[in-house]
């Protein structure tokens, strides 16, 4: 096992997709005084030569490459290739498959090794002899479960004697943050080319999680009346699914002036008084008028008791029913207790949708367009969540806020949202810019400056500082601090920050 140094951060050679670094100085095993004829003898003191070793970081739409190699010497193996190879779906090392490795010089003469497997995760080891000195292409073909892929070095130089390797000239280093890559591999890790793109101009603003009219109702006790405990047990709980007409509660009323039971007996007792009316005016024996007075008077009552609501069996007991399908958000009765008219016993929700409302300023509220889709987070949650539409646009001013409300539609409240959850909002106010932007995760707060950090090769990172332009709810633009190209970090630049705190160590070492 070959231990590699840890390198900061390198003068790029080459342009394009593909970085050479500047060599770093690595020893070789052979022996450098005797290939110039010196034998030294047991009171010699030599210092072994040092040979440059190259680095390459190259990414196509499937891999990035991470490869350092020691300078090669025609026919000699000068030491191990560490191959790094890392899926640019998800970040992670290539842990399977078998690279091709093709050496083609000019003269099309073709030297091909094989490595059959990964030494270790994303790491690929090889030390290939090239017999012949010159300039080559190389190729790395993979084949893998996770990913095929293709790298192609333009030009490799393979020296033709020792003295000629050694000769290379060393560039010096221009420093940077080390970040190895089996520090990225054991994090949620990603990067992103920094691109134009659309940003909708939003403004920040605090929010809560509401019920949307009509989808949160409450239940109450029309009269009062014991809960009988045998016909409330199975009485629905707290997070219970409940349908539309269902009996959720069982009351016995008690008596008193004007009670549930007083009424139904009173519309009991006037339909026998029509039934008889009825016979006695076929009789011939009462006026029409007196009928039609029974008849009003039934009617009246039948009124009467159907105000109280609910549904009656046979022994006046009083079910109160689900006006809309939901969930059970509070029950505040048990089975067997005494409860007064007007008691709340069940407040339903119908979680199938939920509204954000926003509070904002009147000028700013009038700017959001009537198709504008806030995006926002919950608290104790950074997930971004979008919302469908926009409803109403408040136009009373709140006086202590001085604040008017906007409502919008969110799909659904199934899920993290809880009604009267706090929200914090990005609000569309109309303007779209066009620029360099990033994703909003990318940006760090490094004591109040906006900073983001850049890949400048396969394992070293570099620190921005940034102007910060328009924002919405997924990205930010980007005044000046970042060029076209460059790879930002999205996911672990909190990570890098911390390796360029402990001086390149964060996370341990690297070795192979």
């Amino acid at each position: 096992m070959i231990r590699k140094r840890r390198r900061s951060t390198r003068r790029i050679h080459s342009v394009g997709r593909m970085m050479v670094t500047g060599r770093v100085r690595v020893s070789i095993l052979a022996g450098f005084a005797l290939a110039n004829g010196s034998c030294g003898g047991p009171t010699a003191d030599v210092q072994e030569p040092e040979m440059g070793a190259v680095v390459v970081t190259q990414w196509n739409d499937s891999t990035e490459l991470f490869l350092e190699y020691p300078h090669p010497v025609a026919g000699q193996q000068t030491g191990n290739w560490a191959i790094h190879l890392s899926d640019m779906e998800d970040f992670q090392p290539i842990r399977s498959g078998r690279l091709t490795v093709t050496f083609t010089s000019e003269e099309n003469q073709v030297e091909t090794f094989v490595v059959e497997a990964p030494a270790r995760d994303g790491i690929f080891l090889l030390d290939p002899l090239v017999r012949e000195g010159g300039d080559y292409r190389v190729e790395l073909s993979l084949a893998s479960p996770q990913v095929n892929s293709l790298h192609v070095l333009s030009r490799v130089s393979v020296s033709s004697t020792l003295e000629e390797a050694f000769a290379v000239e060393d560039v010096e280093d221009d420093g940077g943050i080390a970040f190895l890559k089996e520090q990225q591999w054991v994090i949620p890790f990603a990067l992103e080319p920094v691109a134009e793109y659309e940003v909708q101009q939003t403004v920040p603003v605090p929010g809560e999680i509401v019920a949307p009219d009509g989808a949160l109702v409450q239940v109450s006790a029309l009269v009062d009346g014991i809960a009988p405990a045998d016909k409330n047990r199975n009485a629905p709980s707290v997070g219970e699914p409940v349908r539309e007409g269902q009996v959720l509660v069982v009351l016995a009323p008690t008596a008193q002036e004007g009670s549930f039971a007083q009424a139904r007996g009173r519309v009991e007792g006037l339909v026998v008084e029509v039934q008889r009316s009825e016979r006695l005016f076929e009789a011939g024996a009462i006026p029409r008028r007196r009928l039609e007075d029974a008849r009003h008077d039934l009617e009246v009552a039948r009124a009467e008791l159907d105000a109280m609501g609910g549904s009656t069996d046979g022994d006046y007991s009083l079910s109160l029913r689900a006006p809309i399908t939901g969930v059970v958000a509070e029950r505040s009765f048990l089975p067997g207790s005494r409860v007064e008219a007007g008691e709340p016993l069940f407040t339903i929700v119908d979680p199938s949708t939920a509204w954000l409302r926003v509070q904002m300023s009147a000028v700013s509220a009038t700017d959001v367009p009537e198709g504008a889709r806030a995006t926002f987070t919950i608290e104790d949650s950074d997930e971004v969540f979008e919302t469908s539409r926009r409803l109403s646009v408040g136009n009373v001013m709140n006086p202590e806020t001085r604040t008017v409300p906007v409502v919008f539609e969110v799909g659904s409240a199934r899920g993290p949202f809880t009604f009267g959850q706090l929200a914090q909002a990005s609000v569309p106010t109309g303007g779209v810019t066009n620029g360099i932007a990033i994703p909003n995760d990318a940006i760090l707060d490094d004591n109040g400056t906006a900073v983001a950090y850049i890949q400048t090769g396969g394992e070293t990172f570099a620190r921005r500082v940034l102007t910060l332009g328009a924002r919405d709810g997924s990205r930010t633009e980007i005044l000046s601090g970042l060029d076209l190209g460059e790879r930002v970090v999205t996911v672990g630049a909190y990570q890098v920050r911390l390796a360029s705190l402990s001086g390149g160590d964060f996370a341990g070492g690297h070795g192979h």
